[in-house]
């Protein structure tokens, strides 16, 4: 009988998943590994990737409870299932708070903790009450402590743009994470999620033997899901997806593949797949965005802003190795942020350079963040864009040219001229932002280099090549087309390849004309 379990979504707890009979992707092996191979860890993955469900894993693992573990790789390797006194600091609920808040939730934290191995009778202070606690369970129990902080930058994040409140709760979080390298003789393994890495901690700038796997080819996979699980563990569930989208197998996994896959988390890493938006998508039996739909954190937006990130630097993108060990705070460039967030991955590596290539991972991210991002480029609201995005793609599809243009037009028209010279954005920006959108209708191409056209869309019968003039001549930019060659890479492709010259107008702020040949000779609009 295949094996149809129900869908573990927006649960985080590994007893609820495993005594609740839920789907479960086993990645024990690479806890039993980590707790055998390292004693400080720290990993970095984006939101809803799974990192809570994998430090429920290590309490469950720690805690002895071995009849969890039956049937999973863990339970295979692990012989001696030893009880240890488990610290589990959740950070995520520190969001958004001010301070105060936030150290009466610290507080209350401790406090669960003292119930249990007692409180310092000498001193109040955070740091003293920890070492007291991690030092008493230890003496109590005979066994080093295990301490798991999930989301340990949760509380930093909301304040990056306020450095006055950053110093005063990284200098509050100093004191919550200083026990853990002042405690090692206490201590058998301590685990530490997070997005990025903010410094002055003691967790990055005191734990001398903390091991950051975030990069590592080995632990690549430990959180999200990879193509053979997927395959091997997920079939049935893409076969109930395919009957109800009525299309193939072999469709259904193209279409989860172009929308969820694409992460990669090091330079010889395997594609992983979004675990959130893919395993929702099975449970409602439809494609969407559900990860992106989910939240795009506030902090983001606020950083690329401070960075003035430029968006053309989504694709293509390259930083270096050590752009990523940068400190959050000391940022330069919003490119190691926007990867450690999700939103753009690792495409290539070039060893000889140390040098990454970057790109936005899927379709699900691509058409969520450029969505996103046009509020902040362009005037329009994102639900005005949607509407015009939409349109704009079927009248493509159907080969209406003239009429998606028309709609151009009227959309540039929409966005206030002292907008876009505040912002410093060309007409060239929109219609990268347009192309980039696209992808859910079209196949789009958009190239700068020498040799390639300003924009070229293609769908299931035709491709469209496009050149842009400002202030200039139609006739000049379809002859430019043939002149530099822009058609030939399309020649044997067997669609029917349109030519699209487009001029705008400086004076007037949008388009003020285009011609389209098919062939057999071009058709003008110009407006006066």
């Amino acid at each position: 009988m295949a094996d149809r379990r129900r869908y573990p979504i927006g649960i985080q707890t590994f007893s609820e998943i495993i005594e609740g009979n839920y789907l479960y992707v086993d990645k024990t092996e690479y806890v039993y590994n980590l707790t055998h191979q390292y004693k400080y860890v720290f990993l970095s993955r984006p939101r809803r990737f799974g990192k809570s469900l994998l430090v429920s894993t290590f309490k469950s693992y720690f805690e002895g409870r071995k009849e969890l573990f039956e049937g999973l790789k863990a339970g295979e390797l692990e012989k001696d299932w030893a009880k240890h006194p488990v610290f589990h600091f959740n950070m995520s609920g520190a969001k958004k708070q001010e301070i105060s808040q936030t150290q009466m939730n610290l507080h209350a934290m401790i406090c669960e903790y003292e119930a249990i191995y007692g409180a310092n009778p000498y001193s109040s202070d955070f740091s003293d009450r920890l070492k007291w606690l991690y030092k008493k369970a230890h003496e109590q129990t005979g066994k080093p402590v295990v301490i798991l902080i999930d989301e340990y930058d949760s509380p930093m994040l909301e304040v990056m743009h306020d450095p006055k409140k950053l110093i005063d709760f990284r200098n509050l979080f100093r004191s919550f994470y200083s026990p853990i390298k002042d405690c090692d003789e206490h201590i058998r393994f301590a685990f530490i999620t997070g997005i990025t890495k903010f410094s002055q901690l003691s967790i990055f700038s005191e734990i001398n033997n903390l091991s950051k796997i975030s990069m590592d080819d080995e632990y690549c996979a430990v959180c999200g899901i990879t193509e053979r699980e997927l395959h091997d563990r997920l079939l049935p569930h893409i076969e109930d997806l395919a009957d109800s989208m009525k299309i193939s197998t072999e469709e259904a996994f193209f279409v989860l593949k172009t929308n969820y896959d694409g992460y990669h988390f090091s330079e010889g890493a395997e594609d992983i797949y979004n675990p959130f938006s893919l395993l929702t998508a099975m449970q409602k039996k439809k494609i969407g965005a559900y990860w992106f739909d989910s939240g795009t954190p506030s902090w983001l937006v606020s950083q690329l802003k401070k960075l003035n990130f430029k968006i053309e630097q989504l694709e293509g993108a390259q930083a270096f190795v050590t752009d990523f060990d940068a400190p959050t705070e000391g940022m330069t460039t919003a490119l190691p942020l926007l990867y450690q967030s999700g939103y753009i991955t690792i495409k290539d590596y070039d060893k000889r350079q140390s040098l990454f290539t970057l790109a936005v991972p899927n379709n699900e991210v691509r058409i969520g963040l450029f969505r996103n991002l046009i509020p902040y480029y362009l005037a329009p609201s994102t639900r005005e864009t949607n509407v015009f995005i939409a349109h704009f793609g079927v009248f493509l599809q159907d080969d209406r040219v003239d009429e998606a243009l028309h709609l151009m037009r009227s959309f540039i028209s929409s966005i206030p001229y002292d907008y876009m010279q505040e912002k410093e954005k060309s007409y060239h920006l929109i219609f990268f932002l347009i192309a980039r959108l696209l992808c859910q209708f079209v196949d789009s191409e958009v190239k700068n280099s020498a040799g390639r056209s300003d924009m070229v869309l293609k769908t299931p019968t035709h491709i469209y090549v496009f050149e842009f003039k400002f202030q200039g001549k139609l006739d000049k930019a379809l002859l430019q087309i043939d002149e530099k060659g822009y058609l030939i890479p399309y020649e044997c492709d067997g669609r029917q390849i349109v030519k699209v010259a487009v001029n705008f107008s400086t004076e007037g702020h949008t388009i003020d004309g285009w011609a389209i040949d098919r062939g057999n000779g071009a058709e003008y609009t110009v407006f006066e």
